[in-house]
């Protein structure tokens, strides 16, 4: 157990029809015409009479008010064009009876039906191996014509294994990194790709493109970029634009449901809800909703992507997140202790043990993490499991409670903000007084303490049952499997690609192009300190190709070592050609445009125009163009080496 999952802090445990109703109270902005919107105004007061418990400084709550009330206020402050439908006010109102409704319904959630257990292996799950096979043979054609060969000299087996990558950074690398691929798509290669991972914005790609809205249309790619010149136009926490949306669709009342109603279902589920969680809400009703979302239901289930890797025929998404194993928080109940020879001295031992991150993986087919190993199906997250079973049968968490985790940035270490602190400042004087001053204070408090301030969250990470609960019998052992409750982090804070699934020894990924969209990439130390912690945790041996490399190209072969010297990742096994693609400006498109630095391209920012998503889009194409011969190149090199082995000849 630790000490997170002893005491839940009660400021997360809101009820849900509270926090869906006072989302707009909590969150400053303008309404559509410019006019500052206030929390008194934006309260919502539903059909039936509802108390909106929102407390005043004093810790009472507002003086119930009745619907009638609330119209005849929103009719004298805000235009006609603003008035909310009263369509959404009963949604809204109806939100927690529908949830609880939905838990028994077998039709919309079949996995109630099912048990769920723990798979502790490194290997890939049954279901994934069969999607590689598939997708092999579906791209077969396509990889022949891009690197133009007759489809008769390629054999399966020599298809190299094709991991894309898009990096952290908000809704720049949202964007940036749907401009590369679509790109790679013009140029064939994009076909030829097994395996899309994520990390934070990038996700929110995987998440948009993985749709009905986007999966089923003729060009998904170029349909994802007109989703985002449609959608971004409003901050995700302006409450008319969230409104608004959910008025402009078929059937206000099923939009409602689906974009808040995991928060009820998580509450049902006896976790309780936080900030992240109606992050993740918002951003949902942002990325996900359609026009007429009465048959989206599928839509927000990560397992149900599995209908579009159906026979192939698209690359697996992979999603990230990172749990912070921190040993100093880690204890055992009292009656768990008695069973530990020598306990104290035991946990003394182990809270002097430094803290790291584990990687999670999300994908349609299971969530887990391979330094366990352990994995469940992806239509049991949300469930409390003990001894590698689940113990209750609760409908597959809503996907946009899981978009707020891949992209939990807010609830990082501090020490990630001060690191952001010391990016921004100026080189000279400053900055060395700066990092002189926080080495000393670190230095005087000692080396214990320092872990500790520089691994505290700020901000609080979302409430999750703990899948790998006492996964292993009596005597228990320390650490995070003796903790009921698992918090993720968004994986940035430990690197802005995803590198560790993409190297998982059981995937085999023999090319790996990592499309850098980060505002870190200004200063290349901050990517080789990345490089340096990653490739020592997987025991790789990593070589640059100077001879291929250039500014919009680094090209590296990854040898494994057998030397995974963190003690905790299990190292890679299978070599690789990791082709980085760091997205720096680029005369030929706009002399004065720095993605990384751009004030629009914040990572905070959630407001795109349609002509700074344009600028964003030509950049990553006319960086990709400076390049594709040589990617070409080096991917016809990888399967004519696979061809060469198989074939026992040699190159």
């Amino acid at each position: 157990m630790s000490e997170d999952s002893k005491v839940e802090s009660s400021t997360q445990s809101v009820s849900v029809a509270q926090e869906s109703t006072t989302i707009a109270q909590t969150l400053s902005s303008t309404n559509d015409d410019g006019v500052k919107v206030t929390a008194q105004q934006t309260e919502v007061i539903t059909d039936k009479i509802t108390t909106v418990e929102t407390t005043s400084s004093s810790g009472q709550s507002w003086v119930t008010e009745t619907k009638e009330k609330f119209v005849s206020f929103v009719s004298k402050i805000f235009p006609t064009s603003l008035k909310i439908d009263s369509s959404v006010i009963r949604a809204f109102d109806k939100l927690e009876d529908k949830a609880k409704e939905a838990l028994n319904d077998q039709a919309r959630y079949p996995e109630l039906q099912w048990d769920a257990s723990v798979r502790c292996s490194i290997d890939i799950c049954d279901e994934e191996k069969q999607f590689v096979r598939e997708r092999k043979e579906f791209v077969r054609d396509k990889f022949a014509k891009y690197i133009g060969v007759d489809v008769n000299d390629i054999h399966v087996d020599d298809i190299p294994i094709i991991g894309f990558g898009g990096s952290g950074g908000g809704f720049r690398a949202m964007i940036a990194t749907t401009g590369y691929v679509y790109s790679l798509q013009k140029s064939g290669l994009y076909d030829c790709g097994t395996y899309f991972g994520g990390v934070s914005g990038s996700c929110w790609n995987l998440a948009a493109q993985y749709t009905s809205i986007i999966s089923e249309q003729d060009n998904p790619l170029e349909a994802l970029i007109d989703h985002f010149k449609k959608r971004l136009d409003h901050h995700i926490a302006n409450p008319h634009a969230v409104i608004k949306s959910f008025t402009a669709t078929t059937s206000p009342e099923q939009a409602v449901e689906l974009v808040f109603g995991g928060l009820a279902q998580k509450k049902q589920a006896k976790l309780n809800t936080g900030i992240i969680d109606v992050y993740g809400a918002l951003l949902a009703a942002r990325l996900l909703l359609a026009d007429d979302p009465v048959n989206q239901t599928k839509d927000f289930k990560l397992s149900e992507q599995k209908r579009y890797l159906k026979d192939g025929k698209n690359p697996m998404p992979i999603y990230t997140a990172l749990h912070h194993s921190r040993p100093w928080k880690d204890f055992l109940k009292p009656e768990e202790a008695a069973q530990v020879p020598n306990y104290e001295e035991v946990l003394k031992e182990h809270r002097i043990l430094k803290d790291h991150y584990q990687w999670f993986e999300f994908t349609p087919f299971e969530i887990g993490c391979d330094e366990l190993p352990a994995f469940i199906p992806s239509w049991a997250f949300g469930r409390r499991f003990e001894f590698r079973k689940s113990i209750d049968r609760v409908p597959e968490q809503n996907f946009g409670l899981e978009i707020g985790v891949f992209g939990a940035a807010p609830c990082a270490p501090i020490i990630i903000d001060i690191r952001q602190i010391e990016h921004v400042l100026p080189e000279g004087w400053l900055k060395e007084t700066w990092q002189k001053s926080y080495d000393g204070v670190m230095e005087d408090i000692g080396e214990q303490r320092e872990w500790k301030f520089e691994g505290h969250h700020a901000i609080p990470e979302a409430n999750n049952h703990n899948f790998f609960y006492h996964l292993d019998p009596p005597p228990y052992k320390l650490g995070t499997a003796n903790s009921p409750i698992l918090h993720f982090i968004d994986a940035g804070a430990s690197n802005d690609l995803p590198l560790y699934p993409l190297t998982h020894p059981g995937r085999k990924v023999d090319i790996i192009m990592g499309f850098d969209s980060s505002s870190q990439i200004i200063e290349h130390s901050f990517f080789d300190g990345e490089q340096g912690i990653f490739t020592a945790r997987r025991g790789i041996n990593s070589t640059k190709r100077d001879d291929l490399s250039s500014k919009y190209l680094e090209v590296y072969d990854y040898e494994p070592n057998g030397n995974a010297q963190d003690g905790y990742t299990p190292p890679m096994t299978h070599p690789a050609t990791f082709l980085y693609l760091p997205f720096l400006p680029n005369d030929k498109v706009d002399p004065t445009f720095v993605p990384s630095t751009a004030k629009f391209c914040a990572f905070n920012n959630f407001t795109y125009t349609s002509e700074q998503i344009d600028l964003i889009v030509k950049l990553a194409q006319q960086n990709w163009s400076e390049v594709e011969s040589t990617v070409k190149n080096i991917i016809k090199g990888v399967w004519e080496k696979k061809r060469a082995a198989r074939l026992g000849q040699t190159l």
